[in-house]
């Protein structure tokens, strides 16, 4: 004849009256504790990097659009071409929160040379390049506490108070409006 014998669901070092089930949920409670921040602030950055990764490609496509405008010469005969550019790449940024700062430069002739004339479109067959630039303001903190942790959260600011500067630029040879020079 054999004898069972029931063995208790205690391991040696828990208290011997505790259930094992209920040591179980307790061990369960604990690590969802310890890894609750982590998976929060994984998502966190994730949204972050998303956002970063849609605010940078509006503001490069903005750049493309207004050069593309830009080298149509709309608004030469009105005087308000700048304008016309600016507001092309403001309307394709225009679901970003802020402001964006669009600048026009252009050189004579098809190749760039020297710095370019600010605020200028240029002429037919000459060359343009539309810039826009945004300051991005992280949805949350993580780039100003990582920096507060010596671990160069800023490496991406350009001094501007937890924004991080993006920006793109373009260049196109103008289309002959008129006869080229």
């Amino acid at each position: 004849m054999r004898i069972f014998t029931q063995h208790s669901p205690t391991s040696a070092g828990a208290p011997s009256g505790a259930p094992a089930g209920r040591r179980q949920r307790g061990a369960v409670a604990v690590e969802f504790a310890l890894l609750l921040p982590v998976v929060f602030v994984l998502s966190m950055g994730l949204i972050e990097c998303g956002n970063i990764f849609r605010s940078w490609l509006t503001v490069q496509k903005a750049a493309q659009y207004a050069c593309r405008f830009a080298t149509t010469g709309q608004g030469e005969l009105e005087g308000d071409r700048l304008n016309r550019i600016k507001a092309e790449a403001r309307l394709i940024t225009a679901d970003l929160p802020g402001s964006t700062d669009v600048s026009v430069r252009s050189w004579s002739g098809s190749t760039p040379s020297g710095s370019g004339q600010i605020n200028n479109a240029g002429d037919p067959c000459g060359m343009v390049e539309v810039k826009v630039t945004y300051n991005y303001e992280p949805i949350t903190p993580a780039f100003d506490l990582a920096g507060f942790l010596g671990l160069g959260g800023n490496a991406f600011n350009d001094g501007g108070g937890g924004t991080i500067s993006l920006s793109s630029s373009d260049r196109k040879v103008n289309e002959p409006w008129h006869p080229c020079p």
